[in-house]
């Protein structure tokens, strides 16, 4: 494990060399904090001008779903652009042939990053929440967010030649905030072509506390699961 803490060690220190990585990792919390207290003064706003009971309020769990599906997007961006520098460098294949391993790599770059993104995410949302998800679904949450976090870096880190290419892939990573809207706005059978997203179904067992709901958890993580062994199959060839 020695060699794996040296690596992410470094890893981290990339990170923070660069202030717009820097700032990305503040993102949640910014985000976190502005729902918290900007989303009911714009409900309080808004249920008084259009005279309403409620505008916002029945997509407050949206906007909780968007921290937790988002920060492992963001903390995966800033691992991705060091990634991509490594091996563009060539430091990747170093690494790669010393007691680290390959194995050992991903595990530095990857896993972590996603579980420190995950537990981040738990965090924020355990305080800044402004639905009633209950702990078990923000656990839940945590746990998916970081397995989302491993395929989305893997894939991009696979279909990416450089740091230019990885940022122009990244931006399409926004497509995972699609399914959430899809559950909550969609009505009819047409919401099911966002099947195709983990976090769409992950969404619906949110919305649904009975069997469906229990299935569609099911869905999200058996997805997410082919997902993953399709990304790590791309990045061994990249490598």
């Amino acid at each position: 494990m020695k060699p794996v803490y040296i690596a992410f060690s470094r890893f981290i220190r990339e990170i923070f060399k660069d202030a717009m990585l820097i700032a990305i990792t503040f993102l949640p919390v910014f985000f976190g904090l502005l729902f918290k207290f900007g989303v009911p003064f714009a409900e309080a706003f808004l249920t008084a001008k259009a005279e309403m009971p409620q505008v916002l309020l029945p997509y407050y769990m949206l906007f909780d779903l968007t921290i937790i599906f988002a920060t492992p997007v963001m903390f995966g961006y800033a691992g991705l652009m060091v990634i991509l520098e490594e091996r563009d460098t060539g430091v990747l294949n170093y690494l790669a042939v010393t007691p680290l391993g390959m194995k050992g790599y991903l595990l530095s770059r990857l896993v972590l990053i996603s579980a420190i993104a995950s537990v981040y995410g738990f965090v924020v949302e355990l305080f800044l929440r402004l639905s009633d998800l209950s702990l078990v679904q923000l656990l839940l949450g945590c746990v998916f967010s970081f397995f989302t976090g491993i395929w989305l870096v893997c894939l991009i880190a696979a279909l990416a030649s450089n740091k230019v290419e990885g940022l122009a892939f990244s931006k399409f990573s926004g497509f995972l905030i699609l399914g959430p809207f899809a559950a909550f706005f969609i009505k009819d059978w047409i919401k099911y072509l966002a099947g195709i997203l983990p976090t769409f179904w992950f969404t619906e067992f949110c919305l649904n506390q009975n069997a469906y709901g229990i299935a569609a958890l099911a869905a999200s993580f058996a997805l997410t699961a082919a997902y993953i062994l399709f990304a790590l199959k791309k990045i061994a060839k990249k490598v």
